[in-house]
């Protein structure tokens, strides 16, 4: 009896060594920046000349190695319709940050299915001054990523937030 418990008390210990040692750095990624963000906001259509009110959503994460992944949706309220994207492009600079991918779903007409598209989001900050979150619509950026270039229509996010972290 006293073999059996020694041999199984030595298995245990064995076993313990094993799986505290094996959860290091390597096993797990080093993140890199990340974006995210929900809510409104309103846009002057510059081809129908109308307000359009969008919501949106979207969550997008970066390794150290500039590998990014991600998805996004943008619904607009005013036509109903739909895009949902594949977020493959993040860049993060301080609390600003340019998002692309490749669009997965949609209905509007503006944004076919496969389209590159790019947006921008920003943190608002409280320091030094207070200001509002911020965002994009999604415009199609053919043979572009992030890294190329940012939209210039930046628009105040109504009912939501977004939080970027470099």
């Amino acid at each position: 009896m006293k073999r059996s418990s020694t041999l199984s008390l030595l298995v245990f210990l064995i076993l313990a060594a094993i799986v505290s040692t094996s959860t290091s750095a390597a096993a797990a990624p080093e993140r890199g920046p990340s974006a995210s963000g929900a809510g409104f906001f309103r846009f002057l259509n510059p081809l129908t000349l109308r307000t359009e009110l969008w919501s949106f959503s979207f969550e997008a994460s970066a390794n150290k190695n500039g590998q990014a992944k991600g998805r996004a949706q943008f619904d607009n309220l005013t036509a109903q319709t739909q895009v949902v994207v594949r977020i493959n492009c993040l860049s993060v600079d301080s609390a600003f940050a340019v998002i692309s991918g490749r669009v997965l779903h949609s209905d509007d007409p503006q944004l076919p299915k496969l389209e590159n598209v790019v947006f921008a989001a920003r943190d608002g900050q409280l320091l030094p001054v207070p200001s509002f979150d911020t965002i994009t619509p999604l415009f199609p950026f053919p043979q572009h990523d992030c890294h190329d270039g940012e939209p210039l229509t930046i628009l105040p996010v109504e009912d939501g937030g977004i939080q970027i972290q470099p």
